[in-house]
């Protein structure tokens, strides 16, 4: 159960407040070991706590999670990164790298359903932690991985970051123009796309487990996913040995589609889906003329003559607001939408209707906001709780595992374990707790 501790005692007005969860959530009452850092993998056991698991997130005595220090935006003097990825988690701060914390840890995993780790492949091996000897010992468990390159090949040991994946599996490629060179996505799409896609495998493999009770290793990578996020310019490239080049926001087979600049602000629009759609957004926007121009005559056209294309659209667009325009080409039937920054598109009324974002808070009753993940059911999902202080459940943690009070006692003044509970936050003696970092080294 998730701590009673974490509750909102405040509310951020118009957002659904966070509560514990309801019984009737897909994963209650099952409970994750969470090794993660970063994102991807944090992201997909933040993503299993919104459906209801219990998730303990395991961090090194010193320091915790290396996200807690690294933000350049705070909540109440914690890290807003952090904050951001890890909501309804149970902190468990412990050195793994200490065989106390290593069987403190097997005790802990004795009464898993999953396992989650973003370490690279082979790296967790040296603590007995892979997926290969977790399972040997404990084979119901469900052991899902997120790496940079996948499980095997010539890449795997490589630490994989948003940034390069991006890079190497093609995607600034095909992001940008000419002029611009290649450019990163301003988000780290893949990060969360694997750590979703990290979601799908465990959950099927819990489905599995239900029949045969064996759990399993399942996998997923940024490389993975970000080859599958290829799949339409993989076709011209599979049939023709086409490669894409850099357009912009436009498309190598469709004109007019992409961004545009009006009078103020920008728009986007798809006018190229049939002809039909053509003509009205013509007509729309004023120029009933191009219709008949040559140069336009078929898509193939206007991909062709595009910088012409483009030319003409903004100077009629000129005439008005990007608001005005999305407005009217939406009530002709031509999509359209209005290119909005982030606090625009969090704030919008669409992603205040769906529950994109909730009210959380700091365990001492902060409130703050953090997205909601990309699911329904049939709701939106929220956060049990906001997330946890470094080892904040640590000694509720080692109970539940089946630990004395002596014995977490007995870590605690070894300084295995950092006790976040009130008033044992230090060890005896009265010095912090984590003589040793208990990183767990080659994480990406």
């Amino acid at each position: 159960m998730v701590s009673g501790e974490m509750r909102m005692t405040g509310a951020v007005a118009g957002l659904p407040p966070a509560g514990l969860p309801p019984s009737g959530l897909p994963l209650a009452g099952v409970r994750v070991v969470d090794l993660t850092r970063f994102v991807s993998g944090a992201y997909a056991t933040m993503m299993l706590a919104a459906l209801g698991a219990d998730v303990v997130k395991v961090e090194p005595p010193a320091g915790g999670d290396s996200y807690r220090a690294q933000a350049t935006a705070t909540v109440a003097d914690r890290s807003a990164l952090f904050l951001s990825l890890n909501n309804g988690k149970r902190s468990l701060a412990l050195d793994l790298r200490a065989p106390a914390g290593q069987a403190a840890l097997e005790r802990l995993l004795a009464g898993a359903d999953v396992l989650v780790e973003n370490a690279r492949p082979g790296a967790l091996a040296r603590y007995g932690l892979d997926a290969e000897a977790v399972l040997a010992r404990h084979p119901r468990i469900v052991y899902g991985s997120v790496s940079g390159y996948g499980q095997t090949g010539p890449d795997a040991s490589r630490g994989g970051f948003d940034l390069i994946l991006q890079a190497e599996a093609g995607l600034m490629s095909v992001t940008g123009t000419a002029e611009s060179g290649p450019v990163k996505v301003g988000a780290p799409l893949l990060d969360v796309g694997a750590g979703i896609c990290a979601v799908t495998g465990i959950l099927a493999a819990l489905l599995r487990r239900a029949e045969t009770g064996l759990g399993g290793h399942v996998s997923s990578s940024l490389l993975e996913f970000a080859l599958a996020g290829l799949t339409t310019p993989a076709s011209a490239y599979f049939a023709a040995g086409e490669i894409p080049s850099r357009l912009g926001t436009h498309s190598p087979s469709f004109a007019p589609y992409g961004a545009f600049r009006a009078r103020t602000g920008e728009l986007v629009l798809a006018g190229a889906g049939n002809e039909a759609l053509w003509r009205r957004l013509c007509v729309t926007i004023g120029i009933p003329e191009a219709v008949d121009d040559p140069a336009f005559a078929t898509n193939a056209d206007r991909v062709r003559n595009r910088d012409a294309l483009t030319a003409r659209i903004e100077t009629a667009l000129a005439a008005d607001d990007a608001p005005t325009w999305v407005a009217r080409l939406e009530a002709a039937g031509v999509p359209a939408g209005l290119v909005r920054d982030v606090g625009e598109a969090l704030t919008s009324a669409q992603a205040t209707a769906i529950g994109a974002v909730a009210a959380v808070a700091t365990p001492d009753g902060i409130p703050y906001q953090a997205v909601t993940v990309p699911l329904r059911a049939p709701g939106p999902l929220s956060f049990p709780s906001g997330a946890p202080d470094l080892g904040q459940h640590t000694r509720e943690v080692l109970r539940e595992a089946g630990l004395s009070d002596p014995e977490i006692d007995e870590l605690r003044t070894a300084g295995t374990i950092l006790d976040g509970s009130p008033a044992r936050d230090t060890p005896a003696g009265g010095t912090p707790a984590g003589g040793t970092t208990g990183v767990v080294e080659g994480s990406r």
